[in-house]
């Protein structure tokens, strides 16, 4: 069956991060890496991005930028600061078409990149720095964000683990990957590749998905685990992914193959320990809400087990860098737009 439950994982809520000194007027100049222009990747070390740099994007980096914002047309000098929903709000509508453009329409909603923006500190916005910097970010369940090697155009959106990675069990949902040992929802077995039984552009609905996924991600899944029998005894399900037409549009084909269990009432996924190659033991009960201490923004403390990305099947183009547009221009005139 089609784990629909599964791509609760690759959601995110597009966010507006306050990084390293965004001051204007008699404070401190906003840092360098601020004014890199579109295309350009920033790294930081400190949990508030402090020490933010721009580095070359074929380094581990937290953030690659897809263009800039004016929002003095929408906020006067006298504008209160906005709040984190409106933020939230304001990088969805304005900077989810930058990234878009910047990936030549290939951005996929629901694949490893999120939109996400560096916003001004209150302090900047008091001494009226009124700009918000649009990117794209690879955002952990926790709200961390990850390292990520290479720009994101060119790369592969699907949203893949290595064989033998644990995601964690937040409620009866996914959570962010974890030690096997741990209490965790799925452990990725291997991935399938859609594009060869659909090689064609045309959107397979996810009935087909299933007929063509599942007996691939089964025999996968007993490969992986020593045969059927091993799976079957720690009473354990095949699970996969389903691509949106959205992710299918954008050029995503790969889906991971997973093994885990539901909880008695099929609420959502049951608490699993141990590795399917070992003991295993299921919970009958949804595991606690997983902690929410991870300051958002800062650096993960582990890096995300995903597969080498591949390349699209055709080459996308380097894009001219994005000015700065006013949020008050019309939608012919702003990139994106």
């Amino acid at each position: 069956m089609g784990a629909a439950l599964g791509a609760v994982a690759a959601l995110a809520i597009s966010s507006a991060l306050t990084i390293g000194s965004r001051s204007a007027g008699g404070a401190p100049p906003p840092p360098a890496a601020f004014e890199a222009p579109t295309g350009s990747c920033l790294d930081w070390a400190a949990d508030d991005g402090a020490d933010v740099h721009q580095v070359d994007c074929t380094q581990p980096h937290l953030f690659e930028s897809v263009g800039a914002l004016s929002l003095g047309e929408l906020f006067g000098p006298a504008a209160a600061f906005p709040s984190e929903t409106a933020w939230q709000a304001m990088v969805k509508e304005k900077c989810t078409p930058l990234a878009a453009a910047f990936l030549e329409d290939r951005f996929d909603p629901f694949g490893r990149f999120t939109v996400g923006a560096l916003k001004p500190s209150q302090q900047g916005w008091r001494n009226g720095d009124r700009s918000l910097h649009c990117g794209l970010q690879v955002v952990a369940r926790s709200g961390e964000l990850y390292r990520v090697a290479g720009g994101a155009r060119g790369q592969d959106q699907a949203t893949v683990h290595q064989p033998g990675t644990c995601l964690g069990v937040d409620g009866t949902d996914v959570g962010d990957p974890v030690d096997c040992a741990q209490p965790h929802a799925v452990e990725v077995v291997g991935l399938f590749d859609l594009a060869g039984p659909f090689p064609g552009p045309d959107y397979p609905d996810e009935n087909k998905q299933d007929e063509a996924a599942g007996p691939a991600c089964t025999k996968l899944a007993e490969e992986y685990a020593g045969g059927p029998d091993v799976v079957a005894e720690n009473k354990l399900t095949v699970y996969w992914d389903s691509l949106r037409p959205e992710s299918w549009r954008a050029g995503t084909r790969r889906v991971d193959c997973k093994l885990g269990a539901l909880l008695p009432d099929k609420s959502g996924f049951a608490p699993v320990t141990g590795g399917v190659r070992g003991p295993v033991t299921i919970g009958d009960k949804p595991a606690p809400p997983a902690p929410t201490t991870a300051v958002p923004g800062a650096p993960a403390k582990t890096s995300l087990p995903l597969v080498t990305p591949v390349l699209p099947l055709s080459p996308v183009p380097q894009l001219p860098s994005v000015p700065p547009v006013s949020l008050g221009a019309s939608a012919s005139s702003a990139p994106g737009g």
